[in-house]
This record gives C-alpha cells, structure tokens and sequence, in this order.
C-alpha cells in the first residue's frame, strides 16, 4: 500500500505560471464545469512574462471599461465583470423584450516577485490588459565565515 505525504498550500487558486492547473484542468469531466440548467460564460485568459512583467489578458468583447472589477491583495489578483444589457423593439404587431445578464471572476495567485501596489489595466477594442510589474530578485549576499573564538 502506497502513501502519499499530504501537502499543505496556502493558495486557493491557480498561480499565473506553472503549478499544474492547465493539467488538473484537462483531466476534470465537463460536468463539474458546466452545468446543463445554465450557461457560463468565462474568458480565456493568456497569461505572458517578459524580463519586466507578467501580461494577464483576457479577449471580452462588447465589454465596457465599466463592467470591470480589477482586485489584489498580498497574495491573489481578481478579475471581474458584470454587465446587464436590455433589448426592447415594439411595433403595431409585436413587443420584444431581452434581457442578458453575464458575470464572471477568475482569480490568480501573485508570484512573489511582483510589484502589487504598480499593477495596471487597460481595456482596448475588446481585450482586457492587466500589466503587473516586477519586482527586483534579491540576489543572495555573499556568504561570510565567522570564527569561533
């Protein structure tokens, strides 16, 4: 019988890089993320890493800069939208009326390297840019010996 040595993680949700989430989402059924009595409507997100920033972007078209709500704290940067739009047309004949009503929130683990209090979004013909800076990689001192006297 094999044992396995439990892990504890503080973080709640997937990091910006790495940490296997793109796998886990692979490998989990269809079912526990959509739901047949709903639609879900959640974008894409492409995240990218220069020398000097990780890139967060996210494709939402017909989305105003209104719509969204961009959060960090210590640890998780949170990405948010709401948005309500209503279709009416009334003629002599008929009367339409639509009514949509979409929200999401992805949420992100920050590396430890980021400048959290930098962050910045742009919104721009349909994408939603979230530049977050980073931080200088403190590079270790070099070790001194000390005698013992």
């Amino acid at each position: 019988m094999e044992t396995k040595a439990l892990e504890k993680s503080t973080r709640h949700w997937p990091a910006l890089l790495g940490d296997g989430w793109l796998d886990r989402f692979f490998n989990t059924p269809l079912d526990e993320y959509f739901s047949l009595s709903r639609v879900v409507s959640v974008p894409s997100v492409n995240v990218s890493e220069t020398d000097r920033e990780y890139i967060v972007s996210l494709a939402t078209p017909g989305m105003e800069r209104k719509d969204f709500k961009v959060e960090s704290t210590d640890d998780t940067l949170t990405i948010s939208a709401e948005r309500e739009k209503e279709e009416k047309e009334e003629s002599e004949h008929f009367n339409r009326r639509e009514y949509n009503y979409n929200s999401w929130s992805r949420s992100f683990s920050l590396p430890e390297n980021c400048n959290r209090d930098m962050i910045d979004a742009e919104y721009k013909n349909g994408e939603l840019k979230i530049i977050v800076p980073k931080t200088e990689v403190k590079k270790p001192k070099n070790v001194q010996k000390i005698s013992v006297n």
